[in-house]
């Protein structure tokens, strides 16, 4: 175990894989560090690192809704409250990511797609330590998947997402935040 480490993601919204990735990472060290990628949502420069990851329709969340629905979902998980902190962690600009977590203290993450391997080389090439947690072919949730059940009224996505998540989605009328986004992104 080490004294410190971190996990990443956008988390939009946080779903059970999520939650089974900051869990992995927790048993490998005494604190926790969760960084939020596209810490803010309002940006218009999109990136080539992860362009599809930042237009609006896929950033529903502010990062405080995000830190408070980890929070309470890391919290129902008995995770105590003086082992994590939230850090913004922009990959999508990689040359600020070290102005919020320093690049001594390691990352922990998962290999599920090709943009998981771009995210370890931009880390490493940065001089942080990588520690991938597992490797799998695919993701059986996304947050593609849950939120395009939340524009579509069903209720499927609530077998993929913690209680806690579940009570923020609900408590911030995130379908109706989908809908909206998809009718302006569709305005001329």
């Amino acid at each position: 175990m080490i004294p410190v480490g971190s996990v990443h993601g956008r988390f939009q919204p946080f779903h059970n894989e999520h939650l089974e990735y900051v869990l992995a990472a927790k048993k490998r060290c005494g604190f926790l560090w969760i960084g939020i990628t596209k810490h803010d949502i309002t940006s218009a420069d999109l990136n080539l690192l992860g362009a599809h990851r930042e237009l609006p329709q896929n950033n529903p969340l502010t990062f405080f809704e995000r830190v408070e629905m980890i929070r309470e979902a890391l919290l129902d998980a008995q995770v105590s409250p003086g082992e994590f902190s939230f850090t913004p962690f922009p990959i999508e600009m990689p040359a600020h990511l070290p102005n919020f977590l320093p690049n001594v203290i390691p990352c922990f993450t998962t290999i599920c797609e090709e943009w998981n391997r771009r995210k370890i080389k931009v880390l490493m090439d940065l001089g942080y330590s990588v520690e991938v947690l597992w490797e799998r072919e695919s993701k059986a949730i996304t947050g593609s998947i849950i939120r395009g059940h939340l524009v579509e009224g069903s209720s499927d996505w609530r077998s993929m997402v913690p209680p806690a998540t579940a009570k923020a989605i609900d408590r911030l009328d995130l379908g109706a935040r989908l809908r909206a986004l998809q009718v302006a992104v569709r305005k001329p």
